[in-house]
């Protein structure tokens, strides 16, 4: 095992590009004909860019979708026709980085138990919030803006989730949720519903950052400190949104809910998509049982240290669950990729295909 991290801080993606070819117009312009083998398109057009202060790379004509965009072991990968492993090994030995330790045998981590549902007064409080929150967001043009330019998400898209918009921040009594102790938070913000069967049993809410693209969005408010995401206390994770799927061959699962939504905006009838809801999150019983209808399931974590700890989860699950693989984002996030520029349709068939093969 490696510290990703330490290797990326040693290893200069531009030096490495300038090595496979790249001519860039100037060290401020990071720009230059694609270096890349497996470029298709016009050679003499500069499509290939450096950007993130040096970090993140991007070919902006024919590479292959799936090896296309993303970090220095992303790069490396596509130069050198090598997989992530490799990858990390050899750039590390380039690096001078050791690996972090030695693992003798894999590691075998419990299955956590199948979770029990929240309790039927939650899950009826929750419920009448969300259809609230529902009614608002078609009555805020600012909060519609956001779904659509910043995160890729049609008014369809926003029905099939059942996304809502809080306007400010409420503060509920816990008797109506079946709690007890401190009063409910349901901060201002945009309002993701996480359904089993049909009833709530998780809610989060995006809220304004300072100075991030949300906030800009829906205009500055007091109380702009505390976490990027919010909700009712009492909630119960799940595997987001299952029920809406068509059970294709393929399920797809994200490290969260934007990325979820995103993939089943472009590709619907590729496979099907769902979330783990976070980087640290572990699959249940119940999650496991609900993937048993599948051919394979693809799982994609973010291109940061905490997705490389969610993608060695993975590859331990896949020892023992065959079907269950981590595979590699195009970019930092998905959203990020198609921020970009990026092509995620064409991406996740690549992804798909090669599952089925």
């Amino acid at each position: 095992m490696y510290d990703l991290e330490s290797i990326r801080n040693v290893i200069s993606l531009p030096a490495l590009a300038e090595e496979a070819g790249a001519q860039f117009d100037s060290p401020h312009r990071l720009v230059s004909r694609c270096p890349l083998p497996k470029h298709t398109g016009d050679r003499s057009s500069k499509a290939f860019t450096i950007f993130d202060n040096g970090r993140k790379w991007k070919c902006h004509s024919s590479c292959p979708s799936e090896a296309n965009g993303g970090d220095v072991f992303s790069f490396y990968m596509a130069w050198k026709g090598v997989d992530f492993k490799t990858a990390v090994a050899e750039l590390a030995e380039r690096a001078s980085v050791a690996p972090t330790a030695q693992v003798a045998a894999p590691r075998r981590e419990p299955i956590p138990a199948a979770p029990v549902a929240p309790g039927p007064a939650w899950r009826a409080r929750a419920g009448q919030f969300v259809a609230w929150a529902e009614v608002n967001l078609q009555k805020s043009p600012a909060a519609q803006r956001y779904l659509e330019k910043e995160r890729g998400l049609s008014p369809e898209t926003w029905r099939a989730f059942r996304l809502g918009y809080n306007p400010s921040n409420l503060y509920d009594d816990p008797a109506r949720w079946g709690l007890t102790g401190k009063k409910i938070w349901l901060p201002r913000g945009i309002v993701i519903p996480g359904l089993y069967r049909g009833e709530p049993w998780y809610v989060k809410i995006r809220r304004p950052r300072p100075g991030d693209a949300l906030e800009r969005a829906l205009g500055i408010q007091a109380n702009r400190s505390g976490p990027k995401f919010g909700g009712p206390r009492g909630g119960v994770a799940c595997l987001f949104r299952l029920e809406l799927l068509d059970h294709l061959p393929v399920l797809v699962l994200t490290e969260g809910e934007w990325d979820t939504m995103l993939l089943w905006e472009y590709c619907p009838d590729l496979c099907d998509v769902g979330t783990l809801g976070g980087a640290s999150t572990k699959m249940d019983t119940l999650d496991l049982s609900l993937l048993t209808r599948y051919l394979a399931v693809l799982v994609v974590h973010d291109s940061d240290k905490a997705g490389e700890m969610g993608r060695e989860y993975i590859a331990e699950l896949h020892a023992r669950f065959p079907r269950v693989q981590p595979i590699q984002p195009p970019a930092h996030d998905l959203t990020d990729f198609w921020k970009s520029g990026g092509n995620v349709r064409a991406w996740l068939a690549g992804q798909v295909a090669g599952a089925l093969e």
